[in-house]
């Protein structure tokens, strides 16, 4: 009975080896150990020193990826390591990582500027999202509704991030960014669309967590006018699990605001919370995100379909074929219920408005350099809705060239 009882002993030491036990092992040069008692050390998952060590004895042993993997983790937990970020970009570097390469901060200072851009040419099926045939003349009575169009376009997504990080409050950052995204039609100028996103947003790194409080403001130009403008506030509290697993908890504040008076009827606001988890997946990572949304109008007397409420479901896994290239897999549900009925003034029907949107996405990248990424997306949508203007169905396939700098 002595050798079980022995051998039981022994792997709760194991089990519950701390941080304190790994740095013994890497100063005494057994970096195998080292790592094998960083693995175990669960306790201690939420500090980036028990991490960074981890990457330093796995480089040591040549173990690249182990290496890599912990130090991304030192990262997550203090974004302004540079030790860490050296040691990630060697490996970047020596691997052919260049997209990854391109995404990590160089910067030993507390300030980093990253630009980024996306030059993508594509094809809409269903540009004004219609449910075809005649389906619309059957619905309101008429005759010569407007079908489904379908048109070549050009997009254009453009950002500018800057983050600057405390030195009284090393702790502390601030963040401002500038977002612009225009998609301009080819046979369909009506439907051209330009949004212009700016946030600003203050945060805070722990040991064990990362807050983020932005506020933004959205100006979209749609349907050749001045449409709507939005203003959010968007709280985040990512938390460390445990090795490569990380959850995400977000609350969300928006109002909405149409520029025309005869649309103001549709001004609303939104109140809603979510929850997210990204967690490795065989050699793939998986993110899995569901959020709750309830919107209320904000005029006394609004507009039909304004009251509602929404939940949503994404879910997305990327896959590495090789350093240069990937694949990522996504899906979207959303499910909406509204306060109105779907029936006409000619037929009028009690019933609620519902409906279920589904979309399924793959893109395919592929890195040539530090700088620059080509990729091939192909996307299908459809609004499964039992208000027949709001029923419709798309494929949007797109190639193009992403720019980070």
């Amino acid at each position: 009975m002595k050798k079980p009882i022995l051998l039981l002993a022994l792997c709760s030491i194991i089990l519950h080896a701390d941080y304190k036990d790994v740095i013994r092992a890497y100063q005494a040069g057994h970096y195998a150990q080292a790592v094998k008692k960083a693995k175990h050390s669960y306790a201690e998952y939420a500090n980036p020193k028990l991490h960074l060590l981890w990457a330093k004895a796995a480089q040591k042993l040549h173990q690249t990826n182990i290496a890599m993997s912990a130090y991304e983790r030192v990262l997550i937990l203090d974004p302004n390591n540079q030790e860490a970020k050296h040691g990630l970009q060697s490996i970047y570097t020596q691997t052919n990582r260049m997209a990854l390469s391109s995404r990590l901060n160089q910067s030993n200072s507390r300030q980093s500027l990253h630009t980024e851009a996306t030059l993508a040419l594509g094809h809409d099926s269903n540009i004004n999202a219609n449910p075809g045939g005649n389906a619309l003349d059957n619905f309101y009575g008429v005759i010569g509704s407007q079908g489904t169009t379908s048109t070549h376009f050009l997009r254009l997504h453009a950002n500018v991030d800057y983050t600057y990080h405390f030195e009284e409050r090393e702790r502390w950052f601030s963040r401002a960014s500038l977002d612009m995204y225009n998609q301009s039609n080819f046979s369909a100028h009506y439907y051209d669309l330009l949004r212009t996103q700016i946030e600003v947003g203050i945060g805070y790194n722990s040991d064990t967590y990362r807050l983020y409080l932005p506020l933004r403001y959205n100006n979209i130009h749609y349907l050749n006018k001045n449409l709507l403008n939005y203003y959010t506030f968007n709280p985040r509290l990512t938390y460390v699990l445990k090795e490569n697993r990380f959850l995400d908890l977000t609350l969300l504040y928006t109002k909405r605001a149409y520029q025309d008076n005869n649309d103001s009827i549709g001004d609303a606001r939104s109140l809603g919370f979510g929850v997210g988890v990204y967690f490795p997946l065989y050699s793939n990572t998986a993110h899995l995100e569901a959020r709750y949304e309830k919107r209320q109008p904000s005029q006394d007397n609004p507009s039909r379909f304004t009251d509602a409420y929404f939940v949503h479901f994404n879910a997305s896994i990327e896959h590495y074929f090789t350093d240069t290239m990937y694949a990522e897999f996504a899906y979207i549900y959303r499910y909406g219920k509204y306060s109105d009925d779907i029936g006409t003034t000619l037929l009028p029907d009690p019933t609620t408005r519902i409906d279920r949107f589904n979309q399924i996405a793959i893109t395919l990248s592929y890195s040539f350099n530090k700088q620059y990424e080509i990729y091939i997306k192909d996307s299908y949508a459809r609004n499964n809705s039992n208000f027949t203007p709001t029923k419709y169905s798309k494929n949007i396939i797109m190639f193009g060239v992403n720019f980070s700098y």
